[in-house]
């Protein structure tokens, strides 16, 4: 054994021996909770793993055990089979111990544990049940809440009902009441704990923790078990509540165990009042004579309740069985000096109660007891650690105990008593003093001083001393001191409360007979002489006036019970109120007034003080009267003076409009809504409502107005219900929905705020619903710059119909369907834009409408703010409602209006596809913008689902109905369009064929109706009205181009055509060229159909139509749409009339001036252009099929140079109309970018006309212009460059395209601009100008580019460019932009979205600049006085621009070298990754070599040079090429070829004409310079340190050659 083991054993026998007086009998002495017990035999246990954990278990350290618990609990849970034996008697020895463990989780553990192993053993556990269960039901009544939770959760897994449990307490009952007694008998807290290892207070709680448990399960038995079953352990029970130390445990230090034993004492007292009887003596001692004068805090009221009920059952316990010395009364005394003890309120109605059973005989019977007794009392009351929200509660009960206590007392005795003790609360409330602040009952509880009036002979002793209260108060309004007075405000405020709480006391006092009189003179004194003071003084005194004032309000019976002060105060309201009404009195004497409302003089009265305060000086007390005198609490509810009064009514408009400016606020028109009375007169509602209706429409206003509308709402919403049925209502209501749409937040969430409001308020009144619904379709019906806007009215419209309503409740906010027809009838009226026939439904047949000129054009109907037409509101909202399918179901729609709605929407499908893809096409809209765009778009795409829902019913009708079907309800659509060429006519055709169409395609066509059809086409052609015929082949396209009905068609239409003369009947040859269109383009394969010689015979009749230039341009338009069909199917025949083709559309082309002019009429060019490129496109295709015909392709060289100019006329003609909002000409300037970029280049002359077209509103038009001028720059420049060096001229870059780059954009100016759909035009052109600028900068000669550099420079257009560059790319903002995934060498166009494509073309350009332009763009950044750009610029081009710029120019200078003549001297060599140039030129076996390093951040941070090795000059001249060189790349424009180029001439420079030493035979010599020193005789060179080693050997100084002597000098 260790000499640490024997020491931990020697020290537990010490203890031992201890706690038990010696180590004998220590079984017997010693319970299963003591530290000391023996530990459990883990011998029998096979998993050494599992001792391990037991051996933890009975460390000291409760992590450990914690551990070694969650160790077994888990070592269980794996078990598959029942645990052996030796765990379960180790665990239950050690079980008890662990389950009262300081630790919480080591308790919670351990319960845990027991349950997992009682549910694992099953019935084995059985037999260790009874050693073990009064620990586990004791962990019930933990402290812990988390232990009482493992506790139930571990009981609940073995026994899993209540019954089950009950079971438990019913077999074990017997083990329980011993693990009880034993620890309340044995234990201490030196047994349950060690204390060498636990401090005291850890152990006391322990303790306190085991024996709460104990008595909480002792009572717990006593509760659950039947009388029966309780008489089976009898003497046990009788044992244990016998014990002296139990009750005693009602005085213990802890409160858990008070609490605990006064539980136990009240259940005993229930269950077992026979064993309490038998044991009175040990109660009485322990709860009245140790528990009265012991510590209760937080266990008073259990112990008030108990003492209760014991006192109730046994009063004895107070007389016979108390044996202390000290007197049961004085233990009662100390008890209640002790006050509540941190106990509720609820303790102090517990001891009335307990004062009800206590015997009469303990209570006092004379004066000096009872004296006693309530001063005890109301100490405890007044102790300074009694909770002030105790205090009504303790006063209640002290007035309780003294009515009792007075009952015993003789008169004299019970006045004394009650001067003493009852009325100083009645002082302390008069006349609050600090000296009796401890007689104060709480503001709140003034009834309890009037109980207070009525104990005993208290109203004997008031009479007396009530005069003097009186007489008190009336001296203190006599001294009040005056207004100069600083204390003035004090004092007379003072004075108010003291009149306020004597007239409270009198009011409910005043049942008592005794007092009336008394109350009703003290009332005259005090009024008497408070009016002669307040009139004396001029007011000032206000608390003398608010003394009356509280008089009147509290005590008016006893007030006018006095006829003589009745007369005396109407006589002051009469006269002097008015007088002093303005002074600092004001309040009180409104009071006063309104407390006389009912004499006969209040009218004359009221208002001639209402004209002394209108009449009086502005002043802010003017205004606070008059609102008080209006809206004061004291005004009658049926008061309608002041609603009478023109001079009031007049002041509250003017009032109400300061309000509205901000120049007053609405604190008294809030106080006026709140009066009771009504103040305001039908006409100064209304014109209020009228101001605030127009202020809402001044932005400046809006926000006051909004404020007072709210409180009109919030505060009398009757105003609003008795106007808003009226036209002024229906106008508030307008003015707030457009108020809700400004553009100020504020105003448009305090609009929206107050609209809400009164949305509910009107829910509640049909009348003025109704007005809501006539709001809502006038602002359907009439579009102006005052309607509001279609998602207001369709959220008023969701807020007035509720889902589940009928069509009858929804009715009200739908438009009539005869005011949509209306609405649109303009729009029917006006024919359609010619240039819709590109895209189009109906395609040529907007040719043949015609125009009615009386109709009212689109550009006369009203709009409102956003340019919208009713019609098209109308539509948006029916569409939206529809759209909430909850609360606005289609189905719900009688089938009738379902048919107008489905065709009116339709047919404003139409129209807004065409207002949207051609501006003004229509005027459906006015204003045309992106957001515009947008909401077109969600208009149509909501419309969508209503169409296709009701095509789908109507699907179902016919599947379910015999006697229709698609081709029947067809046909009668279609029969409605009119037969006349009207644009009615043509929409109906549009729109029918539309809906039919989509039906088809939904439902899809029976083939049994064909011949039905073919009938039906038959008929129609008959009537020949060309609309219905149109609509009808539109409509069934495809069943007709199946069946094949219409090929006869079109052989008869082209039989016509070809013998038509065109001149005779133009319209007839139009009509019947749409119609054969209409049938090539919609049904595929019909011209198959048409014999080849018609066909060619029609070809060739069509050709002249076509070359005829003053011609119809629809007819030609059509032509061209029907030859592009028909030509491939005679692309074999030979002959003229591919010449005549392919010249007619360079001839047409070529006259086109303007594309855009006679748009209005149907002679618009457009259509024509779009076909005329399409039939050309045609004939290329034909020219590159397999076997293309000869005739053709001859033809087609012949015509190239003209058809290019035609191309090149109509984009130079394309410019002056912007086509974003132009469907149809964008359409044409796609097909004629994509024919232009087909054409040669050697075709496309005088393009310096080009240049402009670069900032056309086209970016077709736009992107064609650069790509042609892109190409044709490098020949350009290759021709410039000769010429320059030909000619010795300076040549300049293009002043037409300097012209695009002179005024750089910033970003503020592009601060609306929209980046959605592409770059902003004029943004893209002046960023493919600068494209240009480096296209001749790219391939210019060395001189040309120097000479644009310096044309650059001279016209300053760089650093526009910088700064806006930057700017954009977030610099100027420490923001710059990440372009790690953008390539800056190469820029593809429309590849990223537009805001990112302009991120990369403004890098890609930055790119160049550092490319062409390293030394502009350097200066501007030296120069550059933004910090931010400053900043940030140099490293973001070193990460992202540098290195293509270092590497591009390394890879020039190893193509420079590349090219070098052969010359073994001169050698360049490139270091990549170090960005070092090393340049070395070898002399005889020297080398003279510099080395250029190219920084990071290249070249905006200078190039370096470093000389590696210097030959043949001196350090000045080396040091003056190393500059030298440095300073060409900047003088060359940053040129590092230049700056070798440099080095290399300046070594050559030095070289040249010098000869070999005649000594070295070399031209360096060994000291590295040249030969310097000349013979004067035979003028050779020599090295100087040659010369002097030849005079060193020879012995002579003469020279080498000639031996003249050598002038070594």
């Amino acid at each position: 054994m260790s000499k640490r083991s024997a020491k931990a054993q020697a020290s537990s026998a010490r203890a031992a021996t201890s706690a038990f007086g010696s180590t004998f009998g220590f079984a017997t002495n010693s319970s299963q909770l003591s530290h000391v017990t023996e530990p459990p035999d883990l011998s029998t246990i096979s998993d050494a793993n599992v001792v391990v954990y037991f051996k933890n278990l009975s460390k000291k350290d409760s992590t450990t055990k914690a551990r070694a618990l969650e160790d077994l609990q888990a070592h269980i849970a794996k078990l598959d089979e029942s645990p052996e034996g030796g765990i379960l008697e180790a665990w239950i020895k050690m079980y008890p111990r662990a389950a009262i463990d300081n630790d919480r989780f080591v308790r919670s553990n351990a319960h845990a544990l027991q349950g997992q192993l009682a549910a694992a053993a099953g019935k084995r556990f059985a037999k260790h049940m009874s050693k073990s269960v009064g620990a586990w039901l004791g962990g019930l009544y933990d402290s812990d809440r988390s232990v009482v939770d493992a506790t139930q959760n571990s009981l609940r897994r073995v026994f899993n009902t209540p019954e089950k449990i009950q079971n438990i307490r019913r077999a074990y009952q017997q083990p329980i009441l011993e693990y009880c007694k034993d620890a309340i008998d044995k234990e201490t807290a030196q047994t349950l704990s060690d204390e060498r290892t636990v401090s005291p207070d850890d152990a006391a709680a322990k303790y306190s923790r085991v024996i709460s448990a104990c008595i909480s399960l002792l009572g717990n038995l006593l509760s659950n078990l039947k009388p029966e079953e309780l008489s089976k352990c009898k003497q046990d029970y009788d044992g244990v509540l016998g014990d002296k130390k139990l009750w005693d445990f009602a005085s213990h230090s802890d409160a858990s165990v008070r609490r605990a034993t006064h539980r136990l004492l009240r259940t005993c007292l229930e269950k077992q009042p026979e064993a309490v009887k038998s044991h009175l003596q040990a109660i009485s001692k322990a709860y009245l004579s140790s528990a009265l004068d012991s510590d209760q805090t937080g266990s008073s009221v259990d112990y008030v309740d108990t003492l209760s009920l014991l006192t109730a059952a046994y009063p004895t316990v107070w007389t016979d069985d108390y044996k202390s010395k000290t007197s049961a009364d004085r233990r009662l005394r100390q008890f209640l000096k002790k006050g509540s003890q941190a106990g509720p309120q609820q303790f102090w109605d517990r001891v009335t109660k307990l004062f009800d059973v206590i015997p009469k005989d303990v209570l006092p019977t004379d004066a000096v007891d009872a004296v006693k007794l309530l001063s005890a009392m109301h100490d405890g009351i007044s102790r300074r650690d009694e909770s002030r929200i105790n205090l009504e509660a303790a006063y209640r009960a002290y007035l309780v105990v003294v009515t009792s206590l007075c009952a015993k007392l003789s008169g004299d005795d019970q006045a004394k008593l009650l001067e003493e003790l009852v009325l100083p609360i009645v002082t302390q409330y008069l006349r609050p003093s600090p000296d009796t602040s401890d007689w104060g009952v709480p503001p709140s509880s003034t009834h309890l001083v009037a109980k207070a009036m009525r104990v005993g002979d208290m109203p004997v002793i008031l009479e007396a001393k009530w005069p003097d209260f009186v007489q008190q108060l009336a001296n203190d309004i006599k001294i009040s001191a005056p207004e100069q007075s600083k204390d003035y405000e004090k004092s007379q405020s003072a004075l108010t409360q003291k009149a306020s709480r004597l007239a409270t006391l009198q009011k409910q006092a005043d049942d008592i007979p005794q007092l009336s009189a008394t109350f009703r003179e003290g009332c005259a004194t005090i009024i008497r002489e408070a009016l002669s003071v307040a009139s004396n003084r001029n007011g000032k005194p206000y608390g003398a006036v608010g003394a009356v004032a509280e008089l009147l309000y509290r005590n008016r019976d006893l007030v006018f019970a006095d006829p003589e002060l009745s007369s005396e105060l109407k006589d002051f309201v009469d006269s002097e109120v008015p007088r002093l009404i303005l002074s600092p009195s004001s309040l009180h004497l409104v009071d006063i007034l309104y407390s006389l409302s009912d004499v006969p003089i209040f009218d004359k009265a009221w208002t001639a003080t209402l004209n002394a305060i209108l009449e009086g000086p502005d002043s802010s007390r003017k205004a606070k009267t008059l609102e008080e005198f209006l809206t004061s609490s004291r005004v009658p509810h049926s008061f309608d003076l002041a609603a009478g009064d023109s001079a009031l009514q007049d002041h509250i408009k003017a009032s109400v409009r300061e309000a509205l400016t901000g120049s007053a606020a609405w604190d008294t028109f809030h106080r006026i809504l709140q009066s009771p009375a009504k103040i305001l007169s039908p006409e100064t509602t209304d014109d209020i409502l009228s101001s605030m209706t127009q202020s809402l429409s001044l932005s400046q206003e809006a926000p006051f107005a909004l404020q007072g509308l709210h409180q009109i709402v919030k505060q009398s919403p009757s105003i609003l219900n008795d106007s808003l049925s009226t036209q002024q209502g229906s106008n508030l209501l307008q003015s707030l929905l457009l108020a809700s749409e400004s553009g100020d937040e504020a105003i448009s969430r305090d609009a929206a705020a107050v609209n809400a409001s009164i949305q509910t308020v009107l829910t509640a009144a049909s009348d003025t619903k109704q007005s809501v619904y006539s709001l809502l379709q006038q602002g359907l019906k009439e579009a102006t710059q005052t309607s509001v806007s279609v998602e207001t009215l369709v959220e008023l419209a969701k807020q007035l119909v509720k889902p589940g309503s009928s069509w009858a409740d929804m009715a009200g906010v739908f438009l009539s369907t005869e005011d949509w027809n209306a609405a649109l009838t303009p729009f029917l009226d006006t024919a359609p834009k010619a240039s819709l026939a590109i895209a189009n439904p109906l395609s040529g047949a907007v040719y043949l409408v015609r125009e009615d000129p009386n109709k009212t054009p689109g550009n006369k109907i009203p709009r409102d703010a956003d340019g919208y037409s009713a019609a098209y509101r109308i539509t948006q909202y029916i569409t939206r409602l529809f759209k909430d399918t909850e609360t606005f179901p289609v189905e719900k729609v009688p089938l009738d209006l379902k048919d107008v709605f489905l065709r009116n929407i339709i047919l404003t499908v139409q129209l807004a596809d065409d207002n949207l893809g051609l501006a003004g096409a229509n005027g459906l809209w006015a204003e045309y913008n992106p957001d515009v765009e947008a909401d077109a778009m969600a208009f149509m795409a909501n419309a969508q689902p209503f169409v296709t829902e009701e095509l789908k019913r109507k699907q179902e009708d016919w599947s379910s109905a015999s006697n229709t079907s698609l081709l029947d309800w067809a046909v009668e659509l279609l029969s409605k369009i009119e037969p006349e060429a009207s644009p009615r006519s043509y929409y109906s055709a549009r729109t029918y064929s539309v809906l039919i169409s989509d039906t088809i395609e939904l439902s899809g066509w029976k083939n049994f109706d064909t011949a039905q059809l073919q009938d039906t086409l038959t008929t129609v052609r008959k009537s020949k009205e060309i609309f219905p015929l149109i609509g009808l082949l539109n409509s069934f396209s495809e069943p007709f181009a199946a069946s094949k009905s219409c090929e006869r068609m079109c052989n008869e239409l082209v039989a016509d055509l070809t013998g038509l003369n065109v001149e005779q009947k133009p319209d007839d040859a139009l009509q019947q060229l749409v119609l054969l269109n209409i049938l090539l383009h919609e049904q595929e394969d019909i011209a198959h159909s048409i014999a080849k010689q018609r066909l060619i015979f029609f070809v060739k009749h069509m050709i002249p139509w076509l070359q005829d230039t003053s011609g119809s341009i629809p007819l030609r338009a059509e032509v061209c749409r029907a030859l592009s069909v028909l030509l491939p199917l005679m692309s074999d025949l030979y002959g003229e009339h591919w010449g005549e083709i392919l010249n007619a559309l360079a001839n047409s082309w070529t006259a086109t001036s303007e594309l855009q002019e006679t748009e209005t009429g149907i002679n618009s060019p457009i259509p024509f252009v779009h076909a005329s490129l399409k039939l050309y496109a045609q004939l290329r295709t034909l020219t590159q099929i397999e076997e293309p015909n000869d005739d053709l392709i001859d033809v087609w060289k012949e015509t190239e140079q003209t058809i290019a100019n035609g191309l090149v006329n109509l984009l130079k003609h394309s410019q002056h109309f912007p086509d974003e909002f132009h469907q149809p000409l964008k359409m044409v300037n796609d097909v004629l970018a994509r024919q232009i970029a087909n054409v040669s280049l050697k075709y496309l002359e005088s393009t310096e006309d080009l240049f402009p077209l670069l900032y056309v509103e086209s970016q077709p038009v736009q992107q064609t212009a650069f790509n042609i001028l892109h190409k044709q720059i490098p020949a350009a420049q290759e021709q410039i460059s000769i010429d320059a060096a030909l000619e010795k001229t300076k040549p300049r870059l293009p002043e037409e395209l300097l012209s695009l780059i002179l005024e750089a954009p910033t970003v503020a100016a592009l601060a609306d601009a929209n980046f959605e759909r592409s770059i902003p035009l004029p943004l893209r052109g002046y960023l493919l100008s600068w494209l240009l600028v480096f296209d001749h900068l790219s391939y210019a000669s060395f001189t040309v580019k120097n000479s644009y550099v310096d044309h650059i420079k001279e016209g300053a257009y760089l650093p526009g460019l910088l700064d806006f560059m930057f700017d954009f790319l977030g610099h100027a903002h420490n923001k710059p932009i990440d372009i790690s995934k953008l390539d800056p060498t190469t820029y593809e166009p429309d590849i990223e979205l537009p805001r990112r494509d302009t991120q990369w073309l403004l890098t890609h350009i930055y790119y160049l600049c550092l490319l062409h332009l390293p030394s502009l763009t350097k200066s501007w950044y030296i120069d550059c006085k933004s910090r931010p750009i400053v900043v940030t610029l140099e490293p973001w081009t070193e990460k992202y621009i540098s290195p293509p710029v270092i590497a591009s120019a390394l890879q020039s200078v190893q193509e420079w070298a590349d090219k070098l003549e052969d010359d073994e001297a001169f050698t360049v060599k490139i270091s990549p990754r170090a960005h070092e140039i090393t340049t070395s030129y070898a002399i005889d076996e020297s080398t003279m070599s510099m080395r250029l390093m190219l920084p990071p951040s290249f070249p905006l941070a200078p190039a370096r040079i470093e000389g590696l090795n210097r030959v043949a000059v001196n350090e000045q001249k080396w040091q003056s090429w190393l500059r030298t060189s440095l300073g060409a790349i900047t003088i060359f424009n940053g040129s590092i070829i230049d700056a070798l180029t440099t080095f290399k001439r300046n070594v050559e420079g030095a070289l040249k004409g010098q000869v070999e030493c005649a000594i070295c035979y070399s031209i360096v010599g060994s000291d590295r310079r040249l030969p310097d020193k000349r013979c004067s005789t035979c003028r050779n060179l020599f090295h100087g340190g040659c010369l002097f080693k030849w005079f060193r050997s020879s012995g002579s100084s003469s020279c080498p050659l000639c031996r003249n002597p050598f002038n070594y000098g």
